[in-house]
């Protein structure tokens, strides 16, 4: 009997003790809310917005998300043009990166406009920056930025070969002529305008050897500008199967990137 009375009261104050002992938990999420706190703070950190200062170059990537398939065939009738949505790809984003590595330095700045500012004069062509219409887009994307200059990166285009086609922008075509062939594209054009006029001072088509277009045209392969050929046998059977395939979206990134990276540095310098 004395036994079971020591028994009872060693349980009562046991319970206590285990019910003062739960409240470790909240204790333990502190640290991850810290942590997450801390991460948030360096996207901010990072974000374009978050510059201050003044704007020496505004950013302005119009490369937009379409990538063009397309087949070239001997006859009129094997002749087929199709475009893709690809937003998961981020050429925007790339072009963007590449021309804040090129400019270096802070006052860089992202110009944000709407998708469709540029739906009107983004294949441009070589005499573009004349065109009273791009003026006027620039005037309008660009209110409140005061940057010293502006970098506009568009699609271009190219001749096909010896044919009577032309290869836009970003994407892949399949050439069926004597021999099968396929090839990978990515065509840019690079303006640099002066902030206060809007007025452009240097521009070029991007390559990836400095070479110019007229060059390209008289002594390269089927498309002036950065291309690649691969496997005519992966091409894509319905234009939206380029989406799934990882070799044709790196090698337009690669592309892109290449280009973009040798022929900056010449149309930002002063």
């Amino acid at each position: 009997m004395v036994r079971l009375i020591i028994a009872f009261f060693v349980c009562c104050l046991a319970t206590p003790g285990w019910t003062q002992a739960q409240p470790s938990s909240p204790t333990a999420t502190k640290p991850v809310a810290k942590k997450s706190a801390t991460k948030t703070k360096a996207v901010q950190k990072l974000s374009p917005a978050a510059e201050s200062g003044p704007c020496r170059i505004g950013i302005i990537p119009a490369i937009g998300e379409q990538i063009t398939v397309q087949k070239v065939g001997l006859m009129v009738f094997g002749n087929a043009l199709n475009e893709v949505t690809a937003s998961g790809w981020a050429l925007d984003d790339l072009v963007v990166a590449r021309v804040r590595a090129a400019a270096g330095g802070s006052g860089v700045r992202r110009v944000t406009f709407a998708k469709e500012a540029f739906a009107g004069v983004q294949k441009l062509g070589l005499y573009g920056s004349t065109r009273p219409e791009l003026k006027n887009v620039l005037q309008q994307i660009t209110a409140g930025f005061n940057c010293e200059r502006y970098v506009l990166v568009t699609p271009r285009g190219s001749r096909f070969g010896n044919t009577n086609q032309e290869v836009n922008g970003i994407g892949v075509v399949h050439w069926d002529s004597i021999l099968s062939r396929a090839y990978v594209f990515a065509l840019t054009y690079i303006r640099v305008f002066d902030g206060q006029t809007l007025d452009a001072i240097k521009q070029d088509s991007a390559s990836l050897d400095g070479q110019s277009a007229l060059y390209h045209a008289l002594f390269t392969g089927p498309i002036v500008g950065p291309f690649r050929q691969f496997d005519a046998t992966s091409f894509p059977a319905n234009p939206p199967d380029v989406l799934s395939n990882a070799t044709i979206r790196d090698d337009v990134r690669i592309l892109l990137s290449t280009s973009l990276d040798k022929t900056l540095p010449g149309l930002l310098q002063r």
